[in-house]
């Protein structure tokens, strides 16, 4: 785990492991259909960040990716059955990591923020469309940019 989030609770840090898959299962889920594709990008994102995430990320990627799958799983069998029911328990969980940006150093939070909206929009842009065109679906850009999240500011 990394030392940037050392000092907070137990569900504090489940919570920042886990918020990636909670942003996938989020968008990916949005319009009720979780394709495996989206899946397997999850899977893909993940991996790549374990190398290329910055400024603390790349431990929490790469504690993510030991189980990963099995993880995604999990997370997509608890989740309400119901689409509306489902995207507001995702969008509360994802809204948990604000107070969290708060406990952590500028730094670690801004890169976990901006890295989650990255992780948001590669997995809209995963099905459909013509060269890219028209791929992210209107149920899916209602939640693309993470808008429960306040976007880290330097304290002062």
């Amino acid at each position: 785990m990394s030392i940037h989030i050392a000092h907070l609770s137990d569900e504090e840090k489940e919570l920042v492991k886990f918020s990636p898959l909670y942003v996938s299962a989020l968008i990916a889920g949005a319009d009720g259909d979780f394709s495996t594709d989206e899946k397997k990008r999850t899977f893909e994102l993940v991996h790549v960040k374990t190398y290329s995430a910055k400024f603390g990320l790349k431990a929490i990627y790469q504690d993510l990716d030991e189980t990963v799958e099995e993880d995604l799983r999990k997370l997509i069998a608890i989740l309400p059955q119901d689409q509306e029911e489902r995207n507001a328990w995702l969008v509360n969980k994802i809204a948990g990591l604000n107070p969290i940006f708060d406990k952590v150093s500028y730094t670690f939070a801004h890169n976990l923020y901006r890295s989650l909206r990255e992780f948001a929009h590669y997995v809209a842009n995963v099905d459909g469309g013509f060269w890219g065109i028209g791929s992210v679906k209107a149920v899916e850009e209602v939640y693309i940019k993470l808008d429960m999240l306040v976007e880290p500011t330097k304290k002062d």
